[in-house]
């Protein structure tokens, strides 16, 4: 028996599962490649909590059976689901994931747990400080954060080994674990990475068009969407010929929408609601650059799904996207919160065409080396290894 451990929330409602369409698609991979019976354990939501594209599932048939763990003021409630959670971890071989106490469980039944991260401690405090405007509340959200962490140390120690999603988890966990897999993420299958063909209709189209610069994702600081909107505004002040368009939902739509009702920027920004992810990736084809303004150094799949539509990518140098673009030889980094210098990257874009041409196929190359196939194998190989160790054992 394989337990995973999730963050996506999920509701049951009679016979329909409401899940994030990422984590379900995930787990019909799971299905596919691991010959164990498998549970996935989540917290329980009652409604969507900013999941951008929900779908419903029946129940019957799913394949994997789902826990939902309530952790909210019911005390009883919260008892049974811990009751529940520490149940089903004791007849499993291994579990994959953590939180919800789970570390502690595993510990305390001698259960291995390989750990499964993104978010390195700078991160973490960035995720946690990003919307609260107090010093004395960002420097105790901190010092929360950054105890925590510290506290988690020892259940790394003890994993049976770390899957970390990005460059910068893998470097922070060096210390911790010597059983340590990098694994970039992202919903880009192979099959979904846009053909040569018409990568190559699109770089040598003849028309005299706007550079069409795109921006999709949750509308928040850590994601830098009021800033890819100044990237825009900037462009056209300074008169280059671009269209902006920005697919997503958060905090920030508001101000966002505020910006792009100046004169100057009517019909050139544009800020959509979020679309499903099929529908972006048929929509990204047509773009010829990504903005991506991230303060936060997330593993963000937008980065590899950007070049599976053969876009560069211009944007902060987080040390997730400045490692990304060495290794891929793909776009640009400017400094954190400077947009001005986002800016003049998108003009070196915009006046050297054999350049951006370039870029374009080298992000539609190094997408494919690291489509979701190959890059879920390599966790999948890595969970049956361990569960093969765990049966002998």
């Amino acid at each position: 028996m394989l337990t995973m451990m999730h963050a996506n929330r999920v509701r049951t409602d009679g016979g329909t599962l409401f899940v994030d369409r990422k984590f379900h698609l995930g787990m019909q991979n799971y299905l596919a490649a691991i010959s164990y019976p498998i549970v996935s354990i989540h917290p329980e939501t009652e409604g969507s909590e900013g999941t951008m594209d929900m779908v419903e599932v029946p129940l019957k048939g799913l394949g994997y059976e789902v826990i939902a763990i309530n952790g909210g003021s019911n005390a009883t409630k919260v008892a049974q689901g811990a009751s529940r959670m520490r149940d089903q971890i004791r007849s499993s071989q291994l579990v994959y994931g953590g939180g919800l106490g789970s570390e502690a469980v595993c510990a305390g039944l001698g259960v291995p747990q390989i750990a499964v991260l993104e978010y390195d401690l700078a991160t973490q405090i960035k995720v946690s400080t990003s919307q609260v405007q107090s010093p004395l509340r960002k420097a105790s959200r901190a010092l929360k954060v950054s105890v925590g962490y510290l506290k988690s140390i020892g259940d790394l120690r003890r994993s049976a080994g770390i899957h970390c999603n990005g460059y910068p988890i893998f470097d922070a966990t060096a210390a911790y674990n010597a059983n340590r897999l990098l694994y970039l993420d992202s919903r880009m299958y192979e099959g979904m990475v846009i053909s040569d063909h018409q990568l190559e209709a699109r770089l040598n189209r003849t028309d005299a068009t706007p550079l069409k610069l795109l921006f999709s994702g949750r509308y928040d600081p850590i994601k830098g969407a009021i800033d890819a909107v100044r990237v825009g505004l900037a462009c056209l002040e300074q008169g280059l010929d671009i269209e902006l368009h920005c697919y997503g939902q958060g905090v920030q739509r508001d101000e966002m929408l505020r910006l792009a009702s100046q004169p100057g920027a009517r019909g050139r920004i544009h800020i959509h609601d979020a679309v499903t992810y099929p529908e972006l990736v048929e929509i990204a084809r047509d773009f010829d650059v990504f903005v991506c303004c991230h303060v936060q150094a997330d593993p963000s799949c937008t980065y590899l799904e950007s070049f599976g539509s053969g876009l560069p990518i211009v944007g902060y140098a987080n040390t997730m996207w400045r490692r990304l673009s060495e290794e891929s030889q793909v776009g640009f980094c400017a400094p954190l919160h400077r947009p001005d210098r986002v800016v003049e990257d998108v003009k070196r874009l915009a006046a050297d065409v054999g350049l951006r041409n370039a870029m374009s196929r080298r992000a539609r190359a190094f997408a494919l080396t690291h489509a979701f196939e190959p890059e879920f194998k390599l966790r999948t190989d890595d969970i049956n290894r361990t569960l093969a160790q765990e049966r002998v054992a």
